[in-house]
């Protein structure tokens, strides 16, 4: 069973080269280093995935309609006197209350993955158990709740949305707009639906009225995360690592994060960002509280019912499978309980109980070799109360060998001209009888080296997908997309046509 990362549209990265090589369309991040290094900052900037984007294309990176109005009040902020207190979520007590950081990809939904982030750590704290990690779907919040792609969405929508209507899981509505770009409607993502709502306690404002205490957020924030909206400034884009404080002048827009932490002696927070995990501090920035952003001036926090009966399948979602699959599952309270798979276009259903390993652990195997292939769900429940159940979960099965083909074209240029700046390709995929887990657009130099690669986890028949030319440099170079798909221990690979062309920024 392979693990794949939960919710990343996509992952990229530029293979080492020097920095003279970039150039920005309106970042220059060799010009920042300099200014960062003469300042003495306490931060680093790199090129990354974002930093050749289009200002039009970052601002769909971002997406909240709300920004701060206000910066926080620190007067207050030593509440134990010059008491210097921290507090990580990642790592509080020894113990990383927070799921994998999330990639919202090509499309303005921010506050979605903010609202899904805070809400998901929220449940494992209240429930004290941090194995739970739920997997809420950012696609059917956004899409229910009123958000759109192109423009954005505000954090007290979202909030009001999930306590009327909570939260379905990912393997109900999987996230797909972060590589078409465009909104889906509002529907019916799965036949059970209803059954798999969960429900928040409530949400509150723990920032008060006029002017927000820092004292007040501190405290707010030892029950759970919070969501909580920032001013993007250009810099922002290339953070690396250290403590980010804004020197640039350019305002992009708002942006929805959550707040996991603090620090008070070395004065800052920590925040959870939707950029996928190769940006940043793993996907996480520390943010000066002298920073202009307005960081942690507007926030929401969530409740959620404080039990303990929680059931999970410990299996990573949309894992594909070939043979004897183990599942285990880890509860709340003693109990008995049994693993049940089923397929959601049939009326396939299977049920093993689940052999006790520990008081709070179990575990099931199942034989898929004799299973049809294709997507199947997954979910623990308990032998005496039929509502105790885990959250839903997914995976492919595959036995045979697939049959894939790729085909792309460019969209609105030609192949045989000069490239520059962004471009984009319409990409086909087939693959029977399973579809693709992984596609990469790749890019290899005259001495056949890989120097850059893009990795889409999530994988469509028909996919419009863009690359920078001007984060290599000028030259030539064969580019070409591989899709793959694991059985057991071997990966089917599939490659497009490679196509040789000049970039000429």
């Amino acid at each position: 069973m392979r693990k794949v990362p939960l919710f990343t549209t996509f992952s990229f990265f530029v293979l080492t080269l020097p920095l003279s090589a970039f150039s920005s369309s309106f970042l220059n991040v060799e010009d920042l280093q300099k200014e960062l290094k003469d300042s003495q900052a306490e931060w680093v900037a790199s090129e990354n995935h974002l930093t050749g984007l289009s200002r039009f294309d970052i601002k769909r990176m971002l997406g909240s309609l709300e920004r701060p109005r206000d910066l926080v009040d620190y007067s207050d902020v030593y509440s134990k006197g010059l008491t210097y207190e921290t507090l990580d979520w990642r790592n509080q007590d020894g113990i990383n209350w927070l799921g994998d950081v999330m990639n919202q990809g090509n499309c303005g939904s921010c506050v979605a993955f903010a609202a899904v982030a805070t809400v998901e750590a929220t449940a494992s704290i209240a429930a004290k158990l941090p194995w739970l990690k739920p997997n809420f779907s950012p696609e059917a919040l956004f899409a229910c709740g009123g958000g759109s792609c192109n423009r954005g969405w505000y954090p007290f929508a979202a909030a009001s949305y999930i306590k009327r209507s909570g939260l379905i899981d990912s393997a109900c509505a999987p996230y797909t707009m972060g590589v078409t770009g465009k909104d889906v409607s509002c529907k019916q993502f799965c036949t059970d639906q209803s059954s798999r709502v969960f429900k928040i306690t409530k949400s509150f404002n723990p920032s008060g009225g006029f002017g927000t205490s820092a004292a007040a957020v501190k405290e707010a924030l030892k029950k759970g995360p919070l969501m909580t909206t920032m001013t993007v400034y250009a810099d922002f884009i290339s953070y690396k690592s250290g403590i980010y404080k804004s020197v640039s002048r350019e305002s992009l827009g708002g942006h929805a994060v959550s707040l996991v932490g603090y620090n008070d002696s070395e004065r800052y927070w920590i925040v959870r960002n939707s950029w996928g995990a190769d940006w940043g501090e793993n996907g996480y920035v520390r943010v000066s509280w002298d920073d202009k952003s307005g960081i942690a001036s507007s926030n929401i926090g969530f409740e959620v019912p404080t039990l303990n009966n929680y059931v999970s399948v410990v299996i990573p979602d949309n894992s594909y499978v070939s043979g004897i699959m183990d599942v285990k599952a880890q509860f709340g309270k003693e109990d008995n309980f049994q693993i049940t798979i089923s397929r959601p276009d049939s009326n396939f259903a299977a049920s093993l109980p689940c052999q006790k390993l520990q008081q709070t652990e179990c575990l099931a195997s199942f034989d898929t070799v004799a299973m049809a292939e294709g997507k199947y769900e997954i979910y623990a429940s308990s032998e005496t109360e039929p509502t105790l159940k885990s959250m839903i979960k997914s995976f492919v099965v595959i036995n045979s060998v697939p049959t894939m083909s790729l085909s792309f074209k460019p969209s609105g240029f030609s192949m045989q001209q000069p490239l520059k700046g962004r471009v984009e390709f319409d990409v086909s995929t087939r693959a029977t009888p399973v579809p693709m887990q992984t596609l990469e657009f790749l890019v290899v130099d005259s001495a056949e080296r890989i120097v850059a690669k893009k990795v889409y986890d999530v994988v469509l028949p028909s996919m419009k997908l863009g690359f920078r030319t001007n984060s290599l440099p000028n030259g030539e170079y064969d580019i070409f997309f591989r899709g793959s798909i694991p059985s057991g221990e071997k990966t089917y690979v599939t490659e497009s046509t490679h196509e040789r062309v000049t970039f000429k920024n």
